[in-house]
């Protein structure tokens, strides 16, 4: 075969080829069909933007306790809790154990200058000190917990808030529940400082006592102390021995001194705390509690104080008739202690209390006051609508 023809027999076969392999037989596989074309590329949307951060709300609380000294500062720190719960962006801090006047302008100075929006000082003995500091600080809220001013009291800074929590009424209640409770007829109270917020405390139990029975005995002591165990163990004990069967404490962690003396009493002796639903320290000897509304005033301060709701120089006011949180608190399984006319006679008191048709006197503001040591002695129940028994 000549070369020059080759070239074109090859090309005859490969066309033979093709031709042979479109015409298979019906046994063959069906060719594959032609795959989808794909769809048209579409552009991604563009991301959500995130959500802008808000800025933090920082607060300090200042207080003579711990946060969970199951008593005042505990009370505080528990209205806190739930305001934090019902604002996302709520920081809060707590400096315990400030019990001198210095060291509330020293911290909350500190706290201020560090620019924190809003500064709670729940001590009652502290208005110089928040007033001073209010004063250096005009940009930060500042407010004194608890405190009523006298009529005559010079203005206020405007970022300066008065809180007054009127935590006398519920020790009213619990002197009702203790002049019912005592096989002794003397009930007394021990009590921490004399300063016109603490005094009317165990003033308002003696009032609320005398309600029921006007010529129930009452003896009372300032141990100048908030702490000491020690201390209240020994006052408490001369209570006993002078026919005390009923003890209010007026006073902090030093309670559990009283505690300790009521147990080991040769008879039944009636302790009240203050401040805190204190039942379960020692179910024995805690017959009710004079809770005294602190953890709802310390929630709604702090969500006024977020939404601008202070005004300047303002006064807010935690009373009986508006604060479900002050109240004596369940005797629980001492209920059995009062009688059912006891708990009428109780329940009876009670709701003239929260609807004003009995009111209680405050410490510094009206007539009469109790803001001084001895006051309710001389007061008239009758004419703060008492029907004694």
């Amino acid at each position: 075969m000549s070369r020059h023809r080759l070239p074109k027999f090859l090309a005859i076969f490969f066309a033979l080829a093709l031709v042979v392999a479109a015409c298979g037989n019906d046994d063959d596989e069906p060719a594959a069909p032609a795959p989808e074309p794909e769809p048209a590329a579409t552009e991604a949307p563009a991301p959500e933007p995130e959500p802008e951060e808000m800025e933090p709300f920082r607060v300090a609380f200042f207080y003579p306790g711990t946060n969970d000294d199951i008593s005042w500062s505990n009370a505080w720190w528990d209205g806190a809790q739930v305001a934090a719960a019902n604002i996302p962006n709520l920081e809060l801090e707590f400096v315990e154990l400030l019990n001198e006047p210095d060291a509330y302008v020293q911290q909350g100075s500190a706290f201020a200058d560090q620019g924190y929006d809003f500064l709670l000082f729940a001590h009652g003995a502290m208005v110089d000190p928040a007033i001073q500091v209010a004063t250096n600080f005009p940009d930060t809220q500042i407010c004194m917990a608890p405190h009523h001013p006298a009529p005559d009291a010079p203005p206020i800074p405007d970022n300066m808030c008065w809180v007054e929590v009127d935590q006398h009424n519920a020790n009213f209640l619990t002197g009702v529940i203790a002049a019912l409770a005592t096989e002794t007829g003397t009930i007394g109270s021990l009590n921490g400082f004399e300063f016109p917020a603490l005094t009317r405390q165990p003033e308002a139990f003696h009032l609320g006592a005398r309600c029921v029975n006007p010529d129930i005995n009452f003896e009372q002591e300032y141990i100048n102390t908030w702490v000491d165990t020690a201390v209240a163990k020994a006052a408490a004990q001369s209570l006993i021995a002078g026919g005390a069967d009923v003890i209010l404490s007026a006073t902090d962690q030093a309670v559990l001194g009283i505690i300790d003396a009521a147990q080991e009493a040769d008879t039944q002796v009636w302790v009240v705390p203050s401040y805190y639903d204190s039942f379960d320290i020692a179910p024995d000897v805690v017959l009710t509690s004079a809770v005294h509304g602190l953890a709802d005033a310390g929630q709604v301060m702090i969500e006024r104080a977020y939404a601008g709701e202070i005004g300047p120089g303002s006064y807010h006011q935690f009373d009986v008739t508006n604060t479900a949180g002050i109240i004596a608190a369940p005797l629980y399984d001492n209920a059995g202690v009062l009688s059912d006319e006891d708990w009428a006679i109780f329940e009876d008191i009670d709701a003239k209390v929260r609807t004003g048709e009995i009111t209680i006197p405050d410490e510094t503001a009206g007539d009469p006051t109790i803001g001084a040591a001895g006051s309710a002695a001389g007061i008239d129940v009758t004419a703060l609508g008492c029907t004694p028994r």
